[in-house]
């Protein structure tokens, strides 16, 4: 009876036709959508926009879709990255990631706190408060 069960219920048994050459295709396809090329992730993020539509009250609100936040950190930091200080479009080599709350200062380590910079602006900025760093750059 155990034997009948197991063989019944047992994956490899249930799905033949599925090679490993198959879960290799998946697992590719899959890596691709969540860091593969711009492409793929604005064709991924135009598909979860059309079932999920962004409303201004729920910008206004901040209760955006985790989906929309991935997304858009994904196009801030790798489809157009300009310097959050100076307005200097970087190249994939140029990007450095800025605390705007310095972490000297107990600033977090989370998304919403990194800024792309370019690497001038990062290294004069150091671990000075925004307004002031802001204030002495003029």
């Amino acid at each position: 009876m155990r034997a009948a069960l197991k063989n019944e219920y047992d994956t490899l048994q249930a799905h033949r036709e599925r090679d490993p050459a198959f879960y290799l295709a998946r697992r590719a396809k899959r890596r691709e959508l969540r860091r593969g090329t711009v492409e793929a992730r604005l064709a991924r993020f135009r598909e979860i926009t059309a079932h999920r539509p962004l409303t201004v009250a729920e910008l206004l609100r901040g209760r955006l879709d985790p989906a929309h936040v991935s997304e858009f950190h994904f196009y801030e930091w790798n489809v157009r990255p300009l310097c959050a200080y100076c307005g200097l479009r970087l190249g994939r080599g140029q990007v450095t990631r800025d605390h705007v709350i310095p972490r000297a200062r107990g600033g977090p380590n989370t998304a919403d706190n990194l800024v792309p910079s370019c690497a001038a602006c990062n290294q004069r900025k150091g671990c000075k408060p925004l307004l002031r760093f802001l204030l002495e750059r003029n």
